[in-house]
């Protein structure tokens, strides 16, 4: 009999992100194993403001449903709720309970927020619950309420307990994308360990084919990910301002994805690297490759990851890294080797790895053979699907992981 996996999703699956990326390829390997996924993405804008704007239909991924159907994955979209984002699990269990009049669902798996008013529904129903943990840190999610008065701190502590630490503790499984986020799990959350399975994430087949030549100097740089302070893009700013001081100055440095794209042209001016920076919107796939294809190296220096998919990504192009030592980086790259990892937050250090990958051309080309190589050996989604697929077996036919390695 085949399983029936519902998926939900705080986001559009059209985004160009690497979250909207994650979520499909999940659902196509579960689906592709003999499950049947019904994808809930939630048509969030992720704009906070009230009332909350809608999504302009190009983000919502129709270009999708055909291609996911084929490997039996349907969408069912979620329209978000028209007072908050953390109310959108309203939303979802509506929409869920629609499907239940339908037919019989056996597990449901989410991400964030959508899923607060999931596990004791679920519950009634007799169906597994689980999540996919993919938060770039829970310590820094769950400790942010010390930054405010004593009111203010109060509110979000509670609102983290119901939205957060409650429903994380009421899985049956939960698939940490590395042992980093395993171990914030275990020590932060409080999540008993023995529901935690540690679940790498895949990268897609395209990035591999994006052809690599050996450049004469090392001087095209790109960051892609989301344009925000803990991805690092203030760090890469500023380490780059450092090599230009020292002289170094023959690079351009291409910063892709969502954000405030004139706070990091601001950033770039104050650090005088203004001609040399250029900040763009998330691109299509395409385009996204036409860049991949002319990088020589990724400055990724994030503050936390739980897997870091872009970090993959880049190196399945064959581009090599600098980055932080920080969160999983150190469980995806290796470094020296296919990347060159400055202690977190030294950002002279990071300027240094910089150069020194200038300095090498020959080198840093084939770190990004390295980790092209390591990436297509460790991280596919063929072997995310299957980790996930033993474990939801598991849970729903005995009510525990126990065996599942």
């Amino acid at each position: 009999m085949r399983p029936c996996i519902v998926i939900t999703y705080p986001f559009p699956i059209g985004r160009a992100t690497g979250g909207a990326r994650m979520t499909r390829e999940i659902a196509r390997n579960l689906g592709k194993l003999g499950a049947d996924v019904i994808l809930l993405p939630v048509s969030a804008s992720i704009q906070r403001q009230f009332p909350r704007p809608s999504v302009d239909n190009g983000f919502l991924g129709f270009e999708f449903d055909d291609e996911l159907l084929k490997d039996s994955v349907s969408v069912e979209r979620v329209t978000q709720h028209p007072l908050n984002m953390q109310l959108d699990g309203l939303s979802v269990r509506k929409t869920l309970k629609k499907i239940l009049k339908q037919r019989h669902v056996d597990m449901v798996l989410s991400y964030y927020h959508e899923a607060a008013f999931l596990p004791s529904f679920l519950k009634s129903k007799n169906i597994r619950f689980g999540y996919i943990s993919t938060w770039q840190s829970y310590e820094w999610a769950l400790n942010s309420y010390k930054r405010g008065g004593p009111i203010q701190n109060f509110k979000k502590k509670q609102v983290n307990l119901r939205f957060i630490i409650k429903p994380h503790n009421q899985a049956d499984i939960l698939f940490a994308t590395s042992q980093f986020t395993r171990d914030e799990l275990i020590n932060v959350v409080g999540v008993d360990g023995s529901r935690v399975i540690v679940c790498p994430l895949g990268v897609e087949s395209k990035f591999y084919k994006i052809p690599r030549s050996q450049p004469e100097k090392i001087s095209n740089f790109i960051f892609f990910g989301r344009i925000v302070e803990s991805k690092g893009i203030v760090d890469a700013i500023k380490a780059l301002g450092m090599l230009a001081a020292r002289g170094f100055t023959d690079w351009n440095f291409r910063v892709v994805g969502q954000g405030n794209h004139e706070w990091a042209r601001n950033l770039a001016n104050e650090h005088g690297i203004a001609d040399q920076v250029s900040v763009y919107g998330p691109f299509d796939d395409e385009k996204l490759e036409h860049e991949l294809k002319r990088a020589h190296l990724a400055i990724m220096p994030s503050h936390s990851e739980s897997f870091g998919l872009s970090i993959a990504e880049a190196q399945a192009a064959g581009i090599p890294l600098v980055a932080y030592e920080a969160g999983s980086v150190p469980e995806v790259v290796e470094n020296g080797v296919t990347a060159w990892l400055a202690p977190f937050r030294e950002v002279k250090q990071l300027s240094e790895c910089i150069e020194g990958a200038i300095r090498d051309p020959k080198t840093t080309y084939q770190a990004g053979l390295a980790g092209r190589k390591r990436v297509k050996e460790m991280f596919t989604w063929e072997k995310t699907g299957e980790i996930m697929f033993e474990g939801i077996q598991k849970v729903c036919l005995n009510g525990t992981v126990k065996g599942v390695a």
